[in-house]
C-alpha cells in the first residue's frame, strides 16, 4: 500500500472527522461489501463534506487498506496483551486464541472486511494471510529450538492450520448470538485438547 494515500489527522477537530469517516466505511464495506460502496455511501453515513475524506484519503481503497491494517493491529494487540506474561508455547497458543475469538466476537465485520479482500484484490487477501503466516513461524521456532514444538513438522503448514482454527472457531462464537464468554472458554479448551492429542486414535499392537 502506499503510504501516501492517507494523511492522518493532525487536530482535534480533524481526528472527530476521521474517526466518523473509518466508523462509516467499516459498517458500510462490512454490510454492503467493498463494491457495493461509494465514497458517496461513506461521506453521506460519516455525515462529513465531500472534500473532507480526500484530506485524508486519496481513494476508496486507501480507506479500505487502512481499516484491513487497523484489523491486523488490532488483532496482533489483543494476541499480544494477552499472551505478555506467558513463557509456555500451549498456554500462549490456549490466551491468543481466546483473544481473537473474544475480539472478532464483539466485532463480527472483522470478518467480512478481511475476507471482502478477496473481491477487491486477491492479491490483499493473499499478503493478508502471508504476513500472518511468516509472523507465525517467526514466533513458533525458538519452540522448535526450546524442545517444546516437534522438529519433525513444517511451520509454514503449521501456521496455517493454527489461523484455520481460529478462524473457524471464532465463527462457531460468532454464529452463535448468545454465545458467552464461557462458551468461548469451552470452545478454546476443545480446540488445545485437539492440538494437544491430535483426532486419531493409536492403532492398537
Amino acid at each position: 500500500m502506499n503510504k501516501q494515500e492517507i494523511r492522518l489527522p493532525k487536530t482535534k477537530v480533524g481526528q472527530k472527522s476521521f474517526k466518523k469517516i473509518i466508523k462509516a466505511g467499516k459498517t458500510l464495506f462490512g454490510k454492503a461489501g467493498y463494491n457495493s460502496t461509494s465514497i458517496n455511501d461513506i461521506i453521506s453515513k460519516a455525515k462529513v463534506a465531500a472534500g473532507t475524506f480526500y484530506i485524508y484519503f486519496d481513494s476508496k481503497l486507501a480507506l479500505y487498506l487502512y481499516l484491513l491494517d487497523e484489523y491486523r493491529l488490532n488483532i496482533r494487540r489483543a494476541a499480544n496483551e494477552a499472551t505478555k506474561n506467558l513463557i509456555n508455547r500451549y498456554e500462549m497458543e490456549k490466551a491468543g486464541l481466546k483473544a481473537f475469538i473474544m475480539y472478532v466476537k464483539e466485532d463480527p465485520l472483522a470478518y467480512k472486511l478481511v475476507w471482502e479482500s478477496l473481491f477487491v484484490d486477491p492479491e490483499i487477501f493473499k499478503e493478508y494471510y502471508t504476513n500472518f503466516a511468516a509472523s507465525y513461524i517467526h514466533h513458533l521456532q525458538p519452540f522448535v529450538e526450546s524442545g517444546e514444538i516437534r522438529d519433525d513438522i513444517d511451520l509454514e503448514t503449521v501456521s496455517y492450520i493454527l489461523m484455520g482454527i481460529s478462524n473457524f472457531v471464532g465463527l462457531q462464537i460468532v454464529f452463535k448470538e448468545t454465545a458467552t464468554e464461557k462458551d468461548v472458554d469451552y470452545v478454546v479448551c476443545e480446540s488445545m485438547k485437539l492440538l494437544n492429542e491430535g483426532i486419531f486414535k493409536k492403532p492398537k499392537t
